[in-house]
């Protein structure tokens, strides 16, 4: 590896010190906040359950006068969203279904199981069982007290805290601002998909793809198209962004030929932190600043773009929203079918297929074409296998990490 090449680790920890968090904030539904970022603790108004309840369906009872001989009087029926009307009265129980709030007077309920009615009458029950103080009753606030701290700032919100949020009786939250990210293709080879691809050109496919990857997380995205690799143009292009989107990513020109004009560009217009990662496919990557607008120049081979997109782009963008933890993308460990040799130095994602075992456990098998310029390598696998940078031989059966694109 070369000796100004940073490691993946070197350069996602640069990467994510760079980066400022939004600060604006707005208020949402919270039908609308799904995948928003949480900009303040959400703090619990109410307790939850709010008052003592029947975790059963069966009989509120007293203690004292439970015994397994003496019938009990049916004083009522309590269901869920009522309340009895007067407190429970000596040798009588109330009939009382799950989530009902207990009656005055009653310390246990007795599930329907344990109980029966007998000679016909339905207006007493014996109990079968006698239960212990307190059993089959949830007390107030067992589960939530007013005051607790139930989703913490930074999370991104997903289903279950959004019910959270929901039983507290809120129906607005307080997030993060959309953040807004420009995506941008360079190149003179490149047409858009729709139109009329000239002799020498290729259909551009990096934009959709950072489209989906990046739309995940719920930004708003600012399509700046396709530009030539024309200097002016892309002077031009970029300095238009800057006033306009918190990120740019761009994909092309930010490698060494004569007309990869990208990166000198915003070493002119603002600053250049790294370029070049120990990565493999992906290793001409640029992580610069115009003004305030953070700058990601992506491999132009789709390949390359996807792997980078997914492992720097994504943390930054993260990190950017405002979102707490870690960053990392989830992996897991999986056995390896077959022998490898490679030349160690960078980290290598090469794409693969992870299949579970009857015993529960997974195995990984690498594609023996891993050419950057294979897109079908990406569609056919369903994950990357990680190989570590001073790694150069696996042999079959041996423990490797793995990266599933979907769970």
């Amino acid at each position: 590896m070369s000796s100004n090449w940073l490691s993946l680790d070197e350069a996602l920890s640069q990467a994510l010190n760079a980066v400022a968090p939004l600060r604006e904030t707005e208020h949402v539904n919270v039908f609308e906040a799904s995948n928003r970022v949480l900009a303040q603790d959400v703090i619990a108004s109410c307790d939850v359950p709010p008052w003592d309840n029947s975790a059963m369906d069966g009989y509120a009872v007293n203690l004292n006068a439970c015994n397994t001989d003496t019938p009990l009087e049916i004083q009522g029926v309590i269901t869920a969203g009522m309340e009895a009307r007067t407190p429970l009265a000596q040798g009588k129980a109330f009939k009382i279904m799950t989530g009902a709030p207990l009656p005055p007077n009653a310390d246990a309920v007795v599930m329907i199981e344990n109980t029966a009615q007998r000679d016909g009458d339905d207006k007493k029950v014996y109990i079968d069982v006698p239960p212990k103080s307190g059993e089959n009753i949830r007390r107030r606030a067992n589960d939530i007290a007013k005051g607790d701290r139930l989703i913490q700032q930074g999370t991104r919100l997903n289903a279950e805290h959004l019910m959270l949020i929901a039983s507290q009786g809120t129906d607005s939250v307080a997030v993060y601002r959309k953040l807004k990210v420009g995506i941008v293709a360079t190149g003179s080879e490149l047409a858009a998909p729709g139109t009329v691809r000239g002799s020498n050109q290729i259909f551009e496919s990096n934009r959709v793809g950072l489209h989906s990857i990046l739309g995940e997380q719920n930004v708003s995205i600012v399509d700046f198209g396709i530009v030539e690799d024309d200097e002016a143009s892309l002077k031009q292009l970029f300095t238009e962004a800057s006033t306009k989107v918190d990120i740019m990513v761009s994909s092309g020109g930010v490698s060494v030929g004569d007309a990869d004009y990208v990166k000198d560009i915003i070493d002119t217009l603002g600053t250049i932190d790294f370029w070049k990662i120990a990565v493999k496919p992906g290793k001409p990557f640029a992580l610069g600043k115009i003004g305030e607008t953070m700058f990601c120049g992506l491999p132009g081979n789709p390949v390359s773009s996807f792997v980078t997109a997914k492992l720097l782009v994504l943390p930054i963008i993260k990190r950017m929203q405002g979102e707490l933890g870690s960053t990392a993308p989830l992996t897991l460990n999986a056995t390896i079918t077959c022998d490898i040799k490679r030349r160690a130095g960078r980290r290598d994602f090469q794409r693969a297929t992870m299949t579970k075992t009857p015993q529960g456990t997974w195995e990984v098998t690498p594609f023996k074409s891993q050419s950057s310029g294979v897109m079908t390598s990406i569609t056919s696998a369903n994950c990357f296998m990680v190989i570590r940078e001073d790694i150069s031989s696996l042999s079959k059966g041996d423990i490797v990490e793995v990266m599933p694109f979907h769970l």
